[in-house]
């Protein structure tokens, strides 16, 4: 097994991710609450004491209201940039220092047996990022080597991104509307639609369903 990835939930509501290899077990992002968690992780067969480590994309609470409840867990690390971690522990309790660890956007490292490339992405946060996750060994044939890219909230997809996606093995990519129907939609105010439908706007937040097909 090279690894192993489910998404534990995707939404307003929380985002959270899972991803297994041989020797680690991390989360990418962390937007649900620490009880809500662990009993998404149960579905998969995992819990919050198993998990090594959390990669968080960019602060916004649907991606990271979950870390002020996992105190309790004081083994997990929190990888996020300096602007992220600390966009984030702005809101936390002051007594509550969450393990961080912090890393350039754009810097390769290692955790565990995993490779770890971030890259910035177009988004309506302090320093967004995607991840490039890779794990395993070339020519075995019980745990190939296998890379996997993490994206959420683009705003668009510019060529940097693209040449990420070329060689990698599994793409994860969030795209969550309809640009026609979003227009037709009379509930939702054009301050909040306009972002998602400019590309080229520096506050592009959602990718649309669309572009798919181009990356």
């Amino acid at each position: 097994m090279a690894m192993r990835f489910s998404i534990l939930g995707s939404g307003s509501s929380g985002n959270a991710a899972l991803l297994v290899t041989e020797g680690a077990r991390i989360l990418i992002d962390a937007g649900f609450s620490a009880r809500k968690l662990e009993q998404l992780l149960a579905t998969v067969g995992e819990s919050l004491a198993r998990i090594d480590a959390i990669f968080l994309t960019h602060e916004h609470g649907d991606h990271a209201a979950g870390i002020e409840g996992l105190k309790k867990f004081p083994q997990l690390r929190i990888f996020a940039n300096p602007a992220t971690a600390r966009a984030i522990q702005a809101k936390l309790d002051p007594a509550h220092k969450p393990e961080w660890q912090l890393f350039e956007t754009g810097a390769r490292f290692r955790f565990l047996d995993l490779e770890i490339e971030s890259f910035a992405v177009p988004h309506d946060a302090h320093d967004p990022v995607g991840f490039r996750f890779t794990a395993g060994q070339e020519n075995d044939l019980f745990s190939p080597r296998r890379s996997l890219v993490f994206l959420t909230d683009l705003g668009h997809a510019p060529q940097h991104i693209c040449e990420h996606l070329r060689a990698c093995d599994i793409v994860v990519v969030e795209a969550n509307h309809c640009p026609e129907l979003l227009k037709a939609d009379n509930k939702r105010p054009w301050a909040t639609k306009q972002p998602n439908l400019s590309r080229q706007s520096a506050m592009a937040s959602h990718l649309s369903h669309a572009p798919l097909a181009r990356l």
